[in-house]
């Protein structure tokens, strides 16, 4: 637990008084809800055993302040009241700090929808690099580029502690949002409701009307919800990595970059610095090439020349990175339950987390608290709007869930020769291109739900099945006429095509 307690203030930097804005219901917030405490102010009112104390309760308490819990507070506070948001971190903003989380992340269309709700789009595009596709540079020499789209558009790479700052001070101006940070949740009570607080000073009971958990993976909020019955899988990859720092001037700048093996594989991604942020993957556990054969004796930096020869001449200082940088697990976290009644619900990691591989983590957190906020705003009361948030949102987790992970695979593979089936993908999203829409770009351009997606890619493969069982593999070289009038009589209205693999 860090140990200083820092509360922030609004814009407006005064510790008085917020005025409320009213609920979904029209009810007034609190009152005196937005009051901001000192340091002192905390002290006096803990209580050291534990008790309850008398601080003026916020209409809203997020447990943590990552990139999600930050969104959701600026969506918040201007239409129920008052928001504070509890971090167990110190404040990352007036320092470097350590690095806990990958470098960079991706800003498909749903997150831009997000920032551009919440007006910060404009500052977060100046410091992002788009990219346009990715290079897979194979072992035998060759490069292959795949676009991320059929038009050019890119996806955004952004380093997460500049984008995290953004937000931060984006919360920070929301009348009625107070972040705290050196707070460290350690039960959530869903009756009261309330949360149970240690900081430098001890420990606290802060009460509220809602609480949403946006405390990641290994969220503490969320065992309130298991001890209710909700059903959380909690899952370790057989994944690991390392960020590997590689200098600028080598790779195209506007491209991602990877190098597949199979076994292993090596992703860059370029920074505004010119420079590029690099991840090696690995199996945990198994034989070489994992993190588990050189915890038993074998020499990383041989491993990692062995499959990536030619990254070892692009980072001069590879074997001190490979010897200094921490191995990082992956997480994924299944949940069947995202809320409970009127006063409590989950979003983003806390709920879904999941491989890194399709870049859709973060944009679907943040699509979290928009969906959240539109189903309130369109229900009677929080009740029916937690409900709806529910229904409209585990499917769709799941289904990117699964399609991250499996795009691993698809990306760490080095391309095979195609099959028939293959081809007569190819084929379709060439003949009908409003009809056969590459999966990855329908979730990486559009807002569509994840589980649609999913369901028409096996509708799809279905489709290209039954027209191969019907007309046998000549139909992959058959006049594009002969193509079009046998998938007319076989196609659904939609169905969406799996590239070979963008991330």
């Amino acid at each position: 637990m860090n140990g200083n307690v820092t509360s922030r203030t609004n814009a407006n930097g005064t510790h008085g008084n917020v005025t409320s804005p009213t609920d979904g219901n029209g009810t007034p917030g609190s009152p005196g809800a937005g009051t901001r405490a000192t340091d002192r102010d905390v002290a006096s009112r803990t209580i050291r055993d534990g008790a309850h104390r008398t601080d003026r309760d916020p209409e809203i308490v997020i447990v943590g302040a990552g990139l999600v819990g930050a969104v959701a507070a600026c969506y918040l506070a201007p239409r129920f009241g008052p928001v504070t948001v509890l971090e167990k971190r110190a404040d990352p903003r007036p320092g470097p700090g350590p690095q806990r989380r990958s470098l960079v992340v991706m800003l498909s269309a749903r997150g831009w929808r997000a920032l551009e709700d919440l007006g910060v789009a404009d500052s977060v595009r100046r410091m992002c690099v788009p990219l346009h596709g990715r290079c897979a540079h194979l072992p035998d020499g060759r490069t292959r580029v795949t676009p991320y789209s059929r038009d050019g558009q890119p996806i955004w790479a952004v380093e997460r502690r500049r984008l995290h700052r953004i937000l931060l001070d984006a919360a920070e101006a929301t009348p009625g949002v107070s972040l705290r940070f050196g707070q460290r949740v350690r039960s959530v009570d869903l009756d009261r409701p309330a949360v149970q607080v240690e900081d430098r000073h001890g420990s606290h009971r802060l009460t509220c009307r809602r609480i949403l958990g946006c405390d990641g993976a290994h969220s503490a909020a969320r065992a309130a919800l298991e001890a209710r019955g909700a059903r959380v899988e909690v899952r370790r990859l057989d994944l690991a990595y390392q960020e590997i720092d590689v200098p600028a001037g080598r790779l195209e700048p506007d491209i991602t970059h990877v190098w597949p093996t199979g076994k292993a594989m090596f992703a860059a991604h370029p920074l505004p610095s010119g420079k590029l942020s690099g991840s090696l993957f690995m199996r945990l556990d198994g034989p070489a090439p994992s993190y588990a054969a050189a915890r038993d004796g074998r020499d990383l930096h041989e491993m990692f020349a062995a499959h990536f020869p030619e990254l070892t001449g692009l980072i001069p200082d590879i074997a001190e990175q490979l010897d200094g940088k921490a191995v990082s697990t992956l997480t994924a976290v299944r949940c069947d339950r995202w809320v409970w009644r009127d006063t409590f619900a989950l979003l983003g990691d806390s709920c879904h987390a999941m491989a890194p591989f399709m870049g859709h983590g973060m944009n679907c957190g943040f699509e979290d608290a928009r969906i959240l906020v539109d189903r309130l705003d369109a229900c009677a009361d929080w009740s029916s709007g937690l409900a709806a948030y529910e229904t409209s949102r585990t499917e769709d987790a799941d289904a990117i869930a699964e399609l991250s992970y499996r795009h691993y695979f698809a990306m760490a593979d080095p391309p095979r020769e195609e099959s028939a089936a293959d081809v007569l993908r190819g084929r379709l999203a060439a003949l009908f291109p409003d009809r056969f829409v590459p999966l990855y770009e329908r979730c990486a351009f559009t807002e569509e739900g994840y589980a649609s997606v999913l369901r028409d890619d096996r509708r799809l493969d279905r489709l290209v099945a039954d027209l191969l069982a019907r007309h046998g593999t000549g139909l992959v070289s058959a006049s594009d006429d002969r193509v079009r009038a046998c998938t007319d009589a076989h196609a659904p209205n939609t169905a969406t095509l799996e590239d070979s693999g963008c991330s």
